[in-house]
């Protein structure tokens, strides 16, 4: 095979940037371009938390799309600009297959397009438990996607609630049959999640304690559960953290937060045992930690996968997309709660019941647990850029 070029799309990067680097050295004869997008609407969440640090040690060119015209009373012909733009820069790329997190953004619209024009295969490999839910928008959302969409051919709208996967003609890439929604859907792949293949080889079954403790935001509006919400959670983990002083809490900001917003919640002279961060490598902290607190993050997965008993905050018994469903974790609804948590899964008896439950639930969630899912999909990425080029 000729040494061709796969172009990473920067969707959802602080989500798929693990998945990245896991395929790239399984993607060896090819030459590897990430394109950071900067859109009219910012529809991509904080880029920055990943590109400046490590994109030019990890992809072979680093290209940053950030158009220098603007209108910004017209957002009709800033998004034509920006499509033109896009459109040009992939003529210029011409690669030979597209790999993104989703399909959906305005960027990724475009480029799916291109490919589809071009007759190359646009890859969709499931950046987290956003896998294309479909959950339909009502009358006026749809209108706007079919006028502005499909007519006017401007791919601003979105015609379901999540980002993920829309289209049925892309290359989808699901962790497990268990996110899979429609199971006859063409061009469908089941191989695990790259990503998760080095967090399965520093796992143990054994444990020393080093007295840390990982809490991991959210990142949510407020608009979405109310000030009044957030302000609960908070008091759950100031709770913790004031009855744990013998352990080092690390409260790592998400991407879309400032960290400023938790040192102002912990400052350091008040707090001397919690450490806020935010770009620190979250692989690294969970080296560093034997429990990972959330509301129902991501990460919470990732850390059960390395090997962390989490525990869920859920004040007032709140609703969100749950994917783990008392399976795996311990819930804290209350400040009382948290502290309970907290010792249950530092505790000998808790960690022999964790780990027969970390076995059964990653076996329903990711299916694959050897470690190999990145040679699966690269395999399958390369065989398909072979046919294509062969038809």
């Amino acid at each position: 095979m000729k040494r061709g070029k796969i172009l990473f799309s920067s969707s959802f990067l602080y989500l798929t940037f693990p998945q990245f680097k896991a395929l790239i050295p399984e993607l060896g004869e090819f030459k590897h371009i990430l394109l950071n997008v900067n859109e009219p609407d910012n529809y991509i969440v904080d880029n920055k938390y990943v590109i400046e640090k490590n994109a030019t040690q990890i992809f072979d060119y680093y290209i940053k799309l950030k158009p220098k015209k603007k209108f910004q009373f017209d957002s009709f012909k800033s998004h034509l600009y920006y499509k033109k733009i896009l459109t040009e820069y992939l003529y210029k790329i011409n690669p030979d297959a597209i790999i993104s997190g989703s399909d959906m953004s305005l960027s990724d619209r475009v480029m799916f397009s291109w490919c589809k024009k071009k007759n190359i295969p646009f890859f969709v490999l499931q950046p987290s438990f956003i896998d294309g839910f479909p959950e339909k928008y009502g009358l006026k959302q749809i209108s706007l996607y079919v006028i502005v969409n499909r007519i006017l051919n401007l791919p601003v709208y979105k015609k379901q609630r999540y980002y993920g996967n829309e289209s049925q003609k892309s290359y989808l890439f699901l962790w497990s049959q268990y996110f899979v929604k429609n199971p006859k859907r063409k061009n469908l792949f089941v191989l695990g999640n790259p990503a998760f293949d080095k967090l399965f080889k520093h796992f143990s079954n054994e444990r020393k304690l080093k007295d840390t403790i990982l809490i991991c935001t959210e990142g949510f509006p407020p608009h979405i559960f109310g000030n009044q919400i957030i302000n609960k959670v908070n008091k759950i983990i100031l709770k913790a953290v004031v009855s744990k002083p013998e352990i080092t809490f690390y409260i790592k900001a998400h991407p879309r937060e400032p960290r400023k917003r938790y040192t102002n919640l912990f400052p350091k002279n008040n707090f001397p045992n919690v450490e806020v961060v935010r770009n620190e490598d979250l692989y690294e902290l969970f080296k560093l930690s034997d429990v990972q607190i959330s509301v129902a993050s991501f990460t919470s997965f990732e850390a059960v996968a390395m090997g962390l008993p989490i525990i869920m905050i859920r004040p007032d018994n709140i609703k969100v997309i749950d994917h783990f469903k008392k399976e795996i974790e311990i819930r804290a609804t209350n400040e009382r709660e948290i502290v309970d948590a907290i010792n249950l899964c530092l505790s000998d008896v808790y960690w022999s019941e964790f780990l027969e439950k970390r076995e059964k639930f990653l076996k329903k969630m990711l299916y694959y647990t050897d470690g190999q899912s990145s040679k699966r999909i690269a395999n399958a990425i390369k065989q398909i850029i072979l046919k294509n080029e062969s038809s």
